[in-house]
């Protein structure tokens, strides 16, 4: 799934990377149902690559489940 970070460049620089992470934690509740999302470290690093306020546009993620409504998101690699 790729999670576009177009909402997250609004307002303020500095905040970037958190409401990055809000977005993705918004459209797994939304697509998968789930009451706790949990996002790996790595993607979490991988959003904020450049910095906490030069984030990526857009990312690539797995959303796996591991219990009852409870999802752990990380970083989708290619495969070759």
């Amino acid at each position: 799934m790729v999670v576009n970070f177009r909402r997250a460049f609004m307002g303020r620089s500095t905040v970037r990377t958190r409401r990055a992470l809000n977005i993705i934690r918004y459209t797994v509740r939304r697509h998968f149902g789930a009451e706790k999302v949990i996002i790996d470290p790595i993607l979490a690093r991988a959003v904020s690559v450049n910095g906490r306020d030069k984030i990526v546009r857009k990312i690539r993620i797995n959303v796996r489940k591991v219990g009852e409504k409870i999802y752990l998101v990380t970083l989708a690699l290619k495969s070759e």
